[in-house]
């Protein structure tokens, strides 16, 4: 079953978002991920994905983007939510 993930940083901007993809490059994607989407926000920036499973969602994140984005000098998210989804998939007309 897919999960839903969002992760919401505050103060963070699109050119500060590319100097952590720059730093995560050598593992992508990650192992597990679907989909990703990110955006500027109200505050911040929004990154929401569709994951294989919440492991894989969280191994990511625990050992690889939050000690990048924490080199980098980011706070920890402030939104960090993982949802299994009742349906996630392509829609078609």
């Amino acid at each position: 079953m897919p999960y839903l993930t969002t992760l919401e940083f505050p103060e963070i901007d699109q050119l500060r978002y590319e100097e952590l993809c720059a730093r995560l490059t050598s593992i992508s994607p990650p192992p597990g991920i679907l989909f990703h989407s990110c955006a500027a926000v109200s505050g911040g920036w929004r990154i929401v994905d569709i994951w294989e499973s919440a492991s894989a969602f969280d191994a990511f994140i625990d050992q690889t983007l939050l000690p990048a984005a924490r080199g980098l000098g980011w706070s920890a998210p402030s939104r960090r939510e993982c949802f299994a989804t009742y349906h996630a998939g392509m829609v078609q007309g």
